[in-house]
């Protein structure tokens, strides 16, 4: 029998730390000329690039083969480099952005964009699609306009009866389909965060790799049961099981940023630093820098020092 919930009894006391802890909280710079465009560019062209790059931020590595490489000499992995090809690209042609090129797109030039020396993504070609369809539709349905897509300042996230929410909208997109909605909540995040757009009713956390480990290591989200197995064994899950377990995890970081009184888009950004930093993934992870280390159940319990399931077919996050 398998058992998927959420203790709150963790959630309480994480709650309490967060909100004691709230100003020295880890926040991205999100004007960061090294990832980001600049802070007084043409808003139509930083909207385009926040879409697009978000578009592209999944899976970027492989057992065996990481994603890291120097850019104009300075070393970066991950998400860091897709995000430093991202701003060099733009900074070079912003029109490389734009939805009539996105459209015509050849694998050859997101695999050129998108490698640093040996170091490129294991799926240009369903990137090459994901682009082609996001330049199409924009074009076909918005008139080429991600202003047009976003509606104005003022956004809903999610449907009223008059009119379609933001997550809604970008559901036409295959790169922003997921269920779980990890990279529409991250585009929005994004735009609130430069102040691009004003959300009106509620963010949630982008529940990505690094969310999913720190809620299984700390315990706020408890798995029993076939499917633990499969997350201690690293056994591959079903598309139907990641989807339950993320959308658990989301509920329970919501839950958590209620009870917190912390702002949605800073605990996301606290904990995927946390992530890359702290709760680390095959290395030892820094648990005296860690906010949570006096009830972590993985710093009392080895059984718990798990990675995030594993599944490596998607795009969606």
């Amino acid at each position: 029998m398998e058992v998927i919930g959420i203790d709150t009894r963790i959630i309480d006391r994480a709650a309490r730390v967060l909100s004691k802890n709230k100003p020295s909280l880890s926040k991205l710079d999100v004007y960061d000329p090294k990832y980001y465009p600049p802070r007084e560019d043409e808003r139509e062209k930083v909207l385009r690039y926040f879409l697009v790059m978000v578009a592209m931020d999944h899976r970027l590595s492989r057992p065996g083969k990481p994603y890291e490489g120097y850019v104009d000499g300075e070393f970066y992995h991950g998400a860091d480099l897709l995000y430093r090809l991202g701003a060099k690209k733009y900074y070079e042609d912003p029109d490389f952005f734009s939805p009539e090129h996105l459209m015509e797109i050849s694998a050859d030039e997101v695999k050129e964009w998108l490698s640093a020396g040996s170091a490129s993504p294991p799926d240009i070609v369903v990137r090459t699609y994901l682009l082609r369809d996001l330049g199409l539709k924009l074009v076909k349905l918005y008139e080429g306009s991600v202003e047009k897509l976003i509606g104005g300042y003022t956004v809903r996230l999610h449907d009223v009866i008059s009119s379609p929410g933001l997550i809604e909208k970008l559901r036409v997109f295959r790169a922003y389909e997921d269920p779980v909605e990890k990279k529409a909540m991250l585009l929005a995040k994004f735009l609130e965060a430069r102040d691009l757009i004003e959300i009106m009713d509620e963010l949630d956390l982008a529940i990505d790799n690094h969310l999913s480990r720190i809620a299984y290591r700390l315990g706020i989200v408890m798995v029993s049961g076939p499917l633990w197995d499969k997350i201690t064994g690293g056994v591959e899950v079903t598309w139907e099981e990641d989807v339950l377990l993320r959308m658990t995890i989301k509920r329970a970081y919501r839950l958590l940023a209620h009870k917190g009184g912390v702002p949605s888009g800073l605990l996301d950004d606290h904990l995927w630093i946390m992530g890359r930093k702290i709760c680390l993934r095959g290395k030892e992870p820094l648990c005296n820098k860690c906010l949570f280390r006096n009830f972590c159940m993985a710093r009392k319990n080895s059984k718990f020092m798990v990675n995030e399931h594993t599944y490596y077919n998607t795009w969606y996050y």
